[in-house]
C-alpha cells in the first residue's frame, strides 16, 4: 500500500476516487436523521482488502467536512495508520491498553487539519489480548468529549475475536471488500457477523477499482 494511495483524498481532491470517499461520507452523514454517527468501525474479511486505505481516506473526507475526527489504528497485528501519515512509532492504543499512557499522551497530530491519529504503538504476538470491551468503553468515553467523529480501523472481522468485542461498542460499521479478490462467501460471512453485533452496518465499500487519479480529474 503506498502513501499516496492511502492519501488519495488529500492529494488528489478533484479526482473519482476521492469522490468516491466523499459519497460514503455522505452516507454516514445522511445515516440517521438527527443524530450523527460518532464511533465507526471500518473491518473487513480479510487481511489485504484494502480497510486501512479507506479508514484513513475516511478520516480526512470528513475532517475536510469541519468535522473533528480521530482515526484509531485498532489492527493490533499488522498496524499499518503510523507508516501511512509518516508518524514515528511511539506510545499508541497498547500503551494506554497496558495503562502506560493515557488516552491524551497517545493522539499525534496528523498533517491535516481537523485529523488526528492514535496509532497502534509497539505490538507483540500477543498485543491485541489488551482488546477488552471495558478498556475500549473507557476510551471511547474519553475521545466522545474531544472528537466529532472516532474511526477504528481494525483486524479483519472473520478471524479476530477483538473486531467483532469493538463492533459491539460502535455505532456504526462499514465492510470494506476488494474487488477481483474478495470471495462472495468470505463477504457474506463478514456480513453475518456484523449484522450481528450491536453496530449498524452501513454497507459495503468496493475497494481496488484500478482508477489512476491523475488520469480521472474534473475539469
Amino acid at each position: 500500500m503506498s502513501k499516496e494511495r492511502a492519501k488519495y483524498a488529500q492529494i488528489y481532491k478533484q479526482s473519482i476516487v476521492s469522490e468516491q470517499y466523499r459519497l460514503l461520507r455522505s452516507s454516514i452523514t445522511f445515516s440517521r436523521i438527527g443524530k450523527d454517527i460518532q464511533t465507526l468501525l471500518v473491518t473487513s474479511p480479510n487481511h489485504g482488502d484494502g480497510k486501512t486505505t479507506t479508514a484513513a481516506n475516511l478520516g480526512i473526507v470528513l475532517a475536510q467536512h469541519d468535522k473533528k475526527v480521530i482515526v484509531i489504528d485498532a489492527d493490533l497485528r499488522r498496524p499499518k495508520i503510523h507508516k501511512l501519515f509518516d508518524l514515528k512509532q511511539s506510545d499508541g492504543l497498547t500503551a494506554i491498553l497496558a495503562g502506560k499512557a493515557t488516552v491524551d499522551e497517545a493522539i499525534c497530530i496528523s498533517d491535516i487539519p481537523n485529523l488526528h491519529i492514535i496509532q497502534s504503538g509497539p505490538v507483540t504476538k500477543t498485543s491485541y489480548e489488551l482488546l477488552t470491551a471495558n478498556r475500549i468503553e473507557d476510551i471511547i468515553s474519553i475521545l466522545s468529549q474531544q472528537y466529532d467523529t472516532i474511526i477504528f480501523d481494525t483486524s479483519p472481522i472473520l478471524y479476530t475475536a477483538e473486531t467483532q468485542i469493538l463492533a459491539n461498542l460502535c455505532e456504526a460499521s462499514m465492510l470494506v471488500v476488494k474487488s477481483g479478490q474478495t470471495l462472495k462467501e468470505d463477504a457474506r460471512k463478514a456480513v453475518n457477523v456484523l449484522q450481528d453485533s450491536k453496530a449498524e452496518l452501513l454497507g459495503a465499500s468496493l475497494n481496488g477499482n484500478p482508477i489512476k487519479p491523475k488520469a480521472y480529474q474534473y475539469n
